[in-house]
C-alpha cells in the first residue's frame, strides 16, 4: 500500500510507502523545496466553510492554509 503527499506550492503528488502527516523534500515539478502534506490532511482543507476563510486563502500554500486552519481551530488532528 502506498500513500500519496501533496506539494504545498504546486499540489504535485508523490507516493511513499509509509504514512505520516508530511514530509519535506525538494518537489520534483516546481523545484521547491517544502513540506509535502498528506492527501487526507490536503483533503480536509476543501471542506471548510469559506466565510471563516481569509480572502488570500487560495493563494496560501498548502502548508501555511493548514497551519492556520488547525490554529484557528477549524480542523483537529486524531491520533490513529
Amino acid at each position: 500500500m502506498t500513500e500519496t503527499y501533496v506539494c504545498s506550492h504546486c499540489e504535485a503528488t508523490v507516493t511513499r510507502p509509509f504514512e505520516i502527516r508530511s514530509l519535506i523534500r525538494t518537489c520534483g515539478e516546481c523545484g521547491e523545496n517544502g513540506r509535502f502534506l498528506h492527501r487526507s490532511l490536503v483533503e480536509s482543507l476543501g471542506s471548510l466553510p469559506r466565510e471563516e476563510l481569509p480572502e488570500d486563502w487560495e493563494a496560501m500554500p498548502l502548508d501555511e492554509r493548514f497551519k492556520l486552519a488547525l490554529s484557528e481551530g477549524l480542523i483537529q488532528l486524531t491520533r490513529k
